[in-house]
């Protein structure tokens, strides 16, 4: 099984709520509709600049 990662993302809450009625539309739950969103944007941004190296990611410390 792949390691997951859990993060935390600040968004307003008109934001929020266009999303959850998205998510809705789309038969999706908000986690599987912000893991599509990624997915896609990834797609795209690898299409127009070349494949990304994972290993070449900086991981951030955690906030206290």
């Amino acid at each position: 099984m792949k390691n997951k990662v859990t993060f935390e993302v600040r968004i307003d809450e008109e934001l929020y709520k266009k999303l959850l009625v998205a998510s809705a539309e789309e038969g999706r739950s908000l986690n599987n509709q912000m893991l599509h969103l990624i997915r896609t944007n990834i797609a795209y941004f690898e299409r127009c600049h070349g494949k990304i190296d994972p290993a070449k990611a900086v991981i951030p410390e955690k906030e206290n």
